[in-house]
């Protein structure tokens, strides 16, 4: 996986470890709206950007946000790597999704009316 240039380890979101830090990182970036409506705009820019540090740290180990980031903080390419980053993860998510719905019993009910 590839996020601001870096090249990082591909996650495996069917991986149950993977799949709950994921969860969790991502449970911590929805909250960010409501956080950061009454700050200033640096304050607000600070708060998102330690955010996607968060989770980029929570997902890769200690020290990622530096290898990904380097010592720069900057909102519009913390976003466009968080949601690189999602996008990659969130392909997966839909795959299994797509494998689930496959063997759901909803459909092996459909296939025994025929």
């Amino acid at each position: 996986m590839i996020i601001n240039g870096v090249e990082l380890e591909d996650l495996d979101i069917y991986d149950l470890e993977v799949a709950e830090k994921y969860d969790n990182a991502i449970k911590d970036i929805a909250t960010l709206e409501n956080k950061v409506k009454e700050m200033d705009n640096v304050e607000a820019m600070k708060t998102m950007c330690n955010a996607v540090f968060d989770v980029f740290n929570t997902m890769y180990g200690d020290g990622a946000d530096k290898k990904i980031f380097g010592n720069k903080v900057n909102l519009k390419t913390c976003l466009s790597a968080f949601g690189d980053f999602a996008t990659q993860m969130n392909e997966q998510k839909n795959e299994l999704d797509g494998i689930v719905k496959k063997y759901s019993p909803n459909r092996a009910n459909r296939r025994n009316k025929k």
